[in-house]
């Protein structure tokens, strides 16, 4: 009998990193069903109820974030807390040590990586924002090679040449999904996972400014999770005469992709990747204080590819919101031109790419892609 395959991925915290590790699972899976797919997450993150929700093997660590901690704290996250879950993984790969481990970001990661390169584990690092973290810079200096969700990211690099541009892979629906000019104009609000509040409060005052200028249109608008938000937002669409359908999130984004003509978003990088694939033009209102600023460096891709346009939050007051959602949504050529060219900023085999990087160490049979 041959020796299972086994691939390692650790980190997540937030759905920023949780969603691409299981896109990466699952791309692997899909090409080879005999490799064994494992976890590393923080008992404090999503993935300590997502993933065993889904049936997934996953060893969760007690560790906390340092960044924004006080001294204290950083020290005891380096001094104990890190060293301790670097012990647990290695008695956890006590005679079954993974072919690779991949680190996908957040603070379990860098446990992960710790053991995997004490423990002689080839280690793969997968950054999916246009400028890569300060620990994944870090860390990359010892290790195999790292994935890239944005080519923009290798400049930012020691090495850049030793990294892989593969894009970050997006579900197979939204692929599948097809940007359409609506007659009546479609605007749709997005703040990620948790909302977005400052999109809730600053989107509805100004779609009321275009209400009262005669423009038709119509929202929807996802507030996230959130006693009390769907209605006091609906409320202020219903008060401006404006066709809304307000939802804490959607489980078919593919579905609302398709009736949009043009999306309001903060910048995360699957957000961005998505509506690169379905060619959606957007404004993108970066999160102020994603670290590194990297939220905005996302948009600019698609904003230097003519995709997309981003607005500050620090300048994003109603009157600016509304003339920069005037100038867009009611023009089918400018949108028809914004979607053309985030569908050529799309990476759409990135699933293809990622297996490619990880079949040396992996081996996996039925492998069918260009190296």
């Amino acid at each position: 009998m041959s020796e299972v395959k086994r691939l390692c991925i650790a980190g997540g915290g937030t759905g920023g990193h949780v969603m691409p590790a299981l896109a990466l699972a699952d791309a692997v899976r899909a090409f080879d069903a005999d490799v064994s797919v494992s976890f590393i997450g923080a008992e404090r993150g999503l993935e300590a109820s997502l993933l065993p929700e889904r049936g997934e093997d996953v060893l969760l660590l007690d560790m906390h974030s340092v960044q924004g901690a006080g001294l204290m704290q950083k020290v005891r996250v380096l001094l104990w807390e890190l060293p301790k879950a670097v012990f647990k993984i290695r008695q956890v790969w006590q005679g079954h040590k993974p072919a690779v481990l991949v680190g996908v970001g957040g603070y379990a990661s860098v446990a992960g990586v710790v053991a995997a390169l004490i423990s002689r584990v080839p280690v793969v690092l997968y950054e999916q924002n246009a400028i890569p973290g300060l620990v994944n810079r870090v860390l990359y200096r010892f290790c195999n090679t790292m994935m890239l969700g944005f080519a923009t990211a290798a400049k930012h690099l020691h090495q850049p040449d030793k990294a892989v541009v593969t894009g970050n892979v997006i579900r197979a629906d939204v692929l599948s999904a097809t940007y359409n000019t609506q007659d009546t104009p479609c605007l749709l609000i997005v703040g990620g996972s948790q909302g977005a509040m400052f999109l809730n409060e600053t989107v509805p005052q100004a779609c009321q400014n275009l209400a009262k200028q005669g423009k038709t249109f119509r929202v929807i608008h996802l507030v996230g999770a959130g006693d009390g938000r769907v209605g006091k937002v609906q409320d202020l669409y219903d008060a401006a005469g404006i066709q809304a359908d307000v939802q804490h999130f959607s489980q078919d984004m593919p579905s609302l992709f398709e009736q949009a003509s043009l999306m309001i978003a903060r910048a995360g990088a699957m957000t961005v990747g998505e509506a690169a694939a379905v060619g959606m033009p957007s404004l993108f209102v970066p999160l102020p204080w994603a670290a590194d600023n990297h939220q905005y460096f996302n948009a600019l891709v698609m904003k230097e590819a003519g995709a997309a346009q981003i607005i500050k939050q620090k300048t994003c007051d109603v009157a600016r919101l509304s003339r920069e959602i005037g100038a867009v949504l009611f023009d089918k050529a400018v949108l028809q031109s914004m979607s053309d060219a985030a569908k050529a900023v799309s990476i759409r085999d990135a699933s293809e790419r990622q297996v490619t990087v990880l079949n040396p160490m992996l081996g996996m049979h039925g492998l069918e892609v260009k190296a």
